[in-house]
């Protein structure tokens, strides 16, 4: 019997790993140029799985909360009606200050994409970007890494790749101000900040852990960014994967 049980769990072991879920992608593109322009190219993951569907499902919504500049109307759960809701919303505020132009009001313009930047069997990590521009000088730019379990297609949080937070941090504090350091205005005194924090937004490639701190974390009225990767042979000790 115990023979019999254990060439049985062989079989479905076996059997485990042939069904498991391989996922691959393609580009997902949408684009609308109404009244507004909609530019949108998303990584999909393929298949009908529980995780292509959860990882399109998350990336969708990051599309979704970009094109939703309208505070008083209800966010969508699909692109299509985002892009037209962010059409009516351009449509509406033209219309209400119509009067006060002196010009025609610019076309609002929304760019969105994102790139699967690091992929193993244990990892998916995803950079996505929306630039959104309503009129202004600079265009509002986000950019998010989303780190997802291939299995579920479940995002993964940094307290679940990382081992040691406390450490980590302090490695990470050491690459941020040697960054402040080599060409951003008002670097040195960035420096000595004492609440320093990780950033909202981290990712991987293949050469290491991506930081990227947008610009409103940085509190710097010139909207910059930093980013800067720490190579694995570095920051392997802390990863989980």
């Amino acid at each position: 019997m115990l023979k019999y049980f254990s060439l049985l769990s062989i079989i479905f072991f076996l059997f485990s790993c042939k069904e498991e879920v391989k996922l691959d992608f393609s580009d997902h593109t949408f684009s609308s140029e109404k009244n507004t322009i909609v530019s949108i190219i998303l990584p999909k993951a393929l298949g009908n799985s529980s995780a292509a569907k959860n990882i399109n499902m998350t990336l969708e919504q990051f599309a979704c909360d970009a094109l939703n500049i309208d505070a008083s109307k209800e966010k969508q759960s699909l692109i299509e009606q985002s892009a037209k809701q962010f059409d009516e919303s351009y449509t509406s505020f033209k219309k209400q200050i119509s009067n006060e132009l002196s010009q025609e009001l610019p076309v609002w313009e929304a760019n969105i994409d994102g790139e699967i930047t690091f992929k193993n069997e244990n990892l998916i990590s995803i950079a996505m970007n929306s630039s959104i521009n309503t009129g202004a000088i600079k265009s509002n730019l986000k950019i998010k890494f989303f780190n997802f379990n291939p299995s579920t297609g479940k995002t993964i949080t940094i307290d679940n790749i990382v081992n040691d937070i406390d450490k980590f941090k302090q490695l990470v504090k050491k690459y941020y101000n040697k960054e402040l350091l080599t060409g951003h205005n008002n670097g040195e005194s960035m420096t000595k900040t004492t609440n320093f924090k990780l950033p909202e937004s981290i990712g991987f490639s293949d050469d290491g852990a991506i930081m990227f701190y947008n610009s409103h974390e940085l509190l710097m009225p010139s909207g910059e960014t930093i980013e800067f990767t720490i190579p694995y042979e570095t920051v392997n000790d802390y990863l989980t994967f």
